[in-house]
């Protein structure tokens, strides 16, 4: 069954085994349920880019610099990653 992951980033996270096992991967910086599920299902755009990286490994968050953002040799998703989701026309 594909599965959808909702994930709230207040910060940027390791995500590397909930991204192989999704079918999507949404992040989520404090929206209602209810603007969620209307972009879910199609009944209103979405888009977004990540306001910062998301590590592939906590070796590489350890191997970065604390005062240098987005500095991982290969992130799981790039400072800027995201999309532009239209619903579908009637």
């Amino acid at each position: 069954m594909p599965t959808v992951f909702d994930v709230f980033l207040d910060r940027p996270a390791v995500l590397p085994e909930i991204a192989e096992k999704a079918a999507a991967l949404v992040a989520d910086y404090g929206a209602s349920d209810t603007a969620l599920l209307d972009v879910l299902f199609g009944r209103t755009k979405a888009e977004g880019r990540l306001p910062f990286e998301l590590p592939r490994s906590m070796e590489a968050v350890d191997a970065g610099h604390e005062d240098v953002p987005d500095d991982s040799q290969d992130p799981l998703f790039p400072y800027g990653h995201g999309l532009d989701v239209r619903p579908p026309t009637e």
